[in-house]
């Protein structure tokens, strides 16, 4: 979001700038001020800034757990009501490692066999997922052909469970400040133009 974001100068000054120890996630924290003070935020999907994607699928993937920790460290410096729908990826996870252990403590006789009626209420949430996926695919499907749906439904999954990890871990790290982070290289790009 922060590449993409326009912000008057007064209000950023007025609340001491961004809190560099929630990167990722310092524009998240600004905001939810802003609105806790009532400021208004303007969305318009007309304004895109273009950037470049990662480079590889292990920097995709090692993106999608810094995203998490951050969203979870931001929590942590700033609750809110309005973060309680982040915690869905984390409770995912302990979803699926539940249903994990369900399966191979049944499977080893550790667990004495349950039901299909209690298999059946521990599957439901999966199921919605799966259809929830299944409709992302098919959207995905209408935008750039069966190869590209068939390729994006794992990285779907790995999203929501990457993210998830990363929040986990997140809410057991420390806040580091700026000076003690590596800085990550900036390169700002005007295709099209001039160098200037």
């Amino acid at each position: 979001i922060l590449c993409n974001l326009i912000a008057r100068r007064s209000a950023l000054l007025e609340l001491g700038g961004f809190n560099e120890a929630l990167y990722p996630n310092e524009e998240n924290a600004l905001m939810d001020e802003l609105q806790k003070r009532q400021a208004k935020l303007l969305y318009d999907p007309c304004l895109r800034v273009f950037r470049r994607p990662r480079p590889d699928l292990k920097a995709f993937l090692k993106m999608l757990t810094t995203y998490g920790r951050g969203r979870a460290e931001q929590l942590r410096a700033h609750p809110s009501l309005g973060s309680a729908l982040n915690l869905a990826p984390p409770l995912f996870c302990f979803y699926l490692a539940g249903l994990a252990v369900m399966g191979i403590g049944a499977w080893f006789g550790a667990i004495r066999p349950f039901s299909n009626a209690v298999y059946g209420l521990a599957l439901a949430p999966l199921f919605l997922y799966v259809l929830a996926v299944g409709a992302q695919g098919t959207y995905l499907l209408r935008q750039g052909g069966l190869w590209r749906a068939l390729a994006a439904l794992p990285l779907v999954f790995l999203t929501h469970l990457l993210y998830g990890v990363g929040f986990l871990r997140g809410l057991f790290t420390r806040l580091r400040p700026p000076e003690k982070r590596p800085s990550p290289e900036v390169v700002l790009e005007f295709p099209g133009c001039a160098e200037r």
